[in-house]
């Protein structure tokens, strides 16, 4: 294990930092639409991956995701 976090640390809940976003967003004339992609934040710091390094994320009740990074074509690492 890496990392943990919570959905709390992001504004004390991240639909706090959506509320935040449309009221700024529309303080300078704009609008949120249906579509738009909103990434309220993150609950950990951000980790340092390499080729090769394979990362799984957990959560709680939704279950998990992983990626695995691969070498590029004429790569050396």
């Amino acid at each position: 294990m890496v990392e943990t976090g919570a959905s709390g640390a992001v504004l004390g809940n991240p639909a706090y930092a959506l509320a935040w976003l449309a009221n700024t967003i529309a303080a300078h004339g704009g609008v949120l639409r249906p579509g738009d992609v909103i990434m309220p934040g993150t609950c950990t710091r951000a980790v340092e991956v390499a080729p090769g390094d394979t990362v799984r994320a957990d959560f709680d009740r939704l279950g998990h995701v992983s990626v695995a990074f691969g070498r590029t074509e004429g790569s050396t690492a």
